[in-house]
């Protein structure tokens, strides 16, 4: 009793199906909205700023100070928060900056008998602006699974940005940046809201880098504005990818599935099947599950749509479908699982065992939940501490200990540079030979 129209293929058929698949650009018709969003904001500050957001947003701003919010502004939000609310965000508080905590990164210092050192130093970026997400729901873990992080990081400046909505969701998303250290809060989405952090505006200070996920536009806007500063990354739709061999008790698992789907209708849910039972099982307690979920028109559209639902061999199968996949989250439900295959996944987030889900990941577990979506896991990670650091290297000669290695070191790097045609480069190396 299968009600939805869910995609079931072969592990031949999903291979060939995701090798053939390439990531869509924006449509232009987004591009170009954005670009024009952009040079608005950058040519002409608060002005265009309020005006934008108000024909968007429906709001009625007149200064952009009305939409502002400083540290005593979210200190008198967070107060208004019911205990429980405070108490449950304290605590993933807590996780987020123990895990944090516990990595270690250190500068380097050698020595090597000619520098009197070579090394790295690392330091906070200091204007960091984040982005939470507004639409079909309010997203305050987004603050603290960045925000709390920038502070382990120490950078100085936090300034936060997310969409217009109801008097109560302001009231939790204003509470929560107190929680987090936020510096300034304002109360603009979108696109618009990239521009004002990237290029600043008579009343909102430049940001260094952007962090946080958003829309088409908010991610438009961000692959617009990188180079002039910096981003964490370009985030799409929400994705899960479920590894299983379990053959009956699909209540969970079908749950994790629709956890993701009700992100959006542009959500992807893949589950692969290990071995040639459960499948069935699996759709019948989805479509139980989507027909009293509250969002069960925006699940069942992402489920029908954008999902694949493969049945497969052997583990060594499934892990191939899902390096083709590179998915933000994945699941892994298999009975006598090394963690020694840890490392043949590619996946911005891993979760192992019946009792874990990708939800933990995006609440309590203590990892950011900035994910890489889109395959990026290939060559990107999950938002840490290290994407709120600069790294410069440093090198020391005050005095030359050993004059023939100084002067080995000068005719090597003497000789490229003539090779290379740079003779002003060679000179500045051989007025200093000893």
């Amino acid at each position: 009793m299968k009600t939805l129209k869910i995609k079931e293929v072969s592990f031949s058929v999903a291979k060939k199906y995701l090798l053939q698949s390439k990531i869509t650009n924006q449509p232009s018709r987004i591009k170009e909205a954005v670009q024009k969003i952009i040079f608005n904001v950058k040519k002409n500050g608060d002005k265009s700023l309020i005006k934008i957001s108000n024909k968007i947003d429906e709001t009625k701003f007149k200064t952009v100070s009305e939409a502002s919010f400083n540290k005593s502004d979210l200190k008198k939000n967070y107060e208004k928060l019911d205990s429980a609310t405070k108490k449950n965000l304290n605590f993933i508080k807590k996780r987020i900056i123990n895990f944090h905590k516990a990595i270690k990164i250190s500068d380097l210092k050698i020595k090597d008998g000619i520098f009197n050192f070579l090394g790295q130093i690392h330091k906070p970026i200091e204007k960091i602006g984040i982005y939470a997400p507004g639409g079909k729901a309010v997203y305050p873990s987004s603050i603290l699974m960045t925000a709390l992080v920038a502070r382990v990081a120490g950078s100085k400046e936090i300034n936060l940005f997310f969409p217009s909505s109801s008097e109560n969701a302001k009231i939790l998303m204003l509470g929560t940046a107190h929680l987090a250290g936020i510096t300034n809060a304002y109360n603009f989405g979108g696109a618009h809201a990239i521009a004002a952090m990237a290029y600043g505006t008579e009343t909102i200070p430049k940001s260094d880098k952007i962090f946080g996920p958003g829309n088409n536009y908010v991610a438009e806007a961000k692959r617009q504005v990188f180079g002039d500063v910096g981003i964490d990354s370009f985030a799409g739709p929400s994705e899960v990818l479920i590894i299983s061999d379990k053959k009956k008790g699909f209540e969970e698992l079908a749950a994790d599935l629709i956890a993701q789907a009700e992100h959006g209708e542009d959500s992807k849910c893949i589950f692969i099947q290990i071995g040639k039972e459960g499948l069935e099982g699996l759709f019948k307690e989805i479509s139980r599950q989507v027909s009293v979920a509250p969002r069960g028109k925006t699940i069942k559209t992402a489920l029908e749509k954008n999902s694949m639902f493969v049945q497969v061999k052997n583990l060594e199968e499934a892990i191939e479908i899902n390096n083709l996949v590179g998915p933000e989250h994945l699941q892994i439900i298999y009975k006598n699982f090394k963690e020694s295959l840890l490392k043949r996944f590619i996946a911005g987030a891993i979760f192992i065992g019946e009792n874990n889900t990708a939800v933990l990941g995006d609440y309590a577990a203590g990892p950011s939940h900035v994910i890489p979506t889109n395959s990026a896991a290939r060559f990107s990670s999950p938002v840490s501490i290290e994407d709120f650091l600069v790294r410069t290297s440093v090198t020391e000669i005050k005095s030359i200990k050993n004059k023939a290695k100084y002067n080995e070191l000068l005719d090597n790097s003497i000789f490229l540079a003539e090779l290379e045609g740079l003779h002003g480069h060679a000179n500045a190396l051989k007025l200093r030979r000893k």
